[in-house]
């Protein structure tokens, strides 16, 4: 869906000190995040769709969208999948400690196999095959394992894991914002050094599940979508019709949902890229390790 070009100028693009990067792997919780930002740093509800004020780095070249322009409100904010050697500003040889005059990071982690499930059931109606096209190991071993323009999740997380001392990079997780939203909010209105409580008490409200329902052409990539449908290979007339805000406000453990081989794939995958570099045998405990962490910063 992105062409060459586009995805080139993207990763190029040089930010500026105070920008700020929204970065997930796909179906992590970019959507969310984003309206958390955008209503943080005093954006509004005066927008056809997310992706129209915060812009999808490799992607605004093919929107028609100047990652240098002014944006309605500041800091700047960018949506990317991009791992951390891709993200504009980003790089992995880059010492660990720099970062105070450098964009910020914000990256959201989920439980590989929920943003499995979410992403199976998203990609599909997003790319126009039709409703069980694709079974789950055939998704498995297409997308999810790394032929997506995101890679594999395993290595995208451990290429955040490797900067996650960084002053400059903050790593979320998207089952405390489902359990907490508003002491999230307050993290992530601390790293972007904002400390108005109506900004926060705003945010929060604007970025429950309840009120992005509400507003769901506004959050359902529909902007995005336009731009690049012809070059997927559908035609004009065709509608995504496979909202961002899905009904349940994106679930916490949907692994039940997957086969026992494809459960017994993904934790393989995770057992060869992320458990002996990061000494966490599962998600769970990369999960309580970085949250350890993070409380330190």
């Amino acid at each position: 869906m992105h062409s060459e070009k586009s995805v080139k100028h993207g990763q190029s693009f040089k930010p500026q000190q105070d920008d700020i990067f929204i970065t997930t792997y796909p179906k992590c919780g970019t959507t969310w995040t984003s309206q958390i930002c955008h209503i943080l740093r005093g954006g509004d509800m005066n927008f056809e769709e997310i992706g129209t004020v915060v812009p999808w780095d490799i992607l605004a070249l093919d929107c028609n969208q100047n990652l240098n322009d002014k944006q309605v409100a500041k800091p700047r904010l960018f949506k990317s999948h991009e791992d951390w050697a891709h993200v504009p500003g980003g790089g992995a040889k880059k010492d660990a400690r720099r970062g105070d005059h450098e964009a910020k990071y914000i990256y959201v982690v989920r439980n590989p196999k929920d943003a499995f499930v979410s992403f199976f059931n998203f990609m599909p109606a997003y790319t126009g095959l039709k409703s069980g096209s694709l079974t789950m190991k055939e998704f498995a071993d297409a997308i999810f394992a790394g032929v997506s323009q995101a890679g594999g999740i395993w290595r995208h997380f451990l290429s955040f894991w490797e900067v996650r001392e960084r002053p400059n990079v903050l790593i979320l997780f998207f089952e405390d914002l489902k359990e907490d939203l508003r002491a999230n909010v307050k993290i992530v209105a601390d790293f972007m050094g904002i400390q108005s409580e109506k900004r926060i008490n705003t945010a929060v409200e604007k970025s429950k599940y309840s009120f992005m329902r509400a507003h769901a052409s506004q959050f359902d990539d529909h902007f995005v979508f336009d731009c690049v449908k012809r070059r997927m290979g559908l035609g004009p007339k065709h509608v995504f019709k496979v909202g961002k805000v899905r009904k349940g406000g994106g679930k916490v453990g949907e692994s039940k949902n997957i086969p026992s081989d494809v459960q017994d794939l993904l934790d393989k995958r995770w057992s060869e890229v992320l458990s002996e570099t990061t000494g966490c045998q599962n998600y769970e405990a990369f999960r309580a390790s970085l949250s350890r962490m993070m409380k330190k910063k």
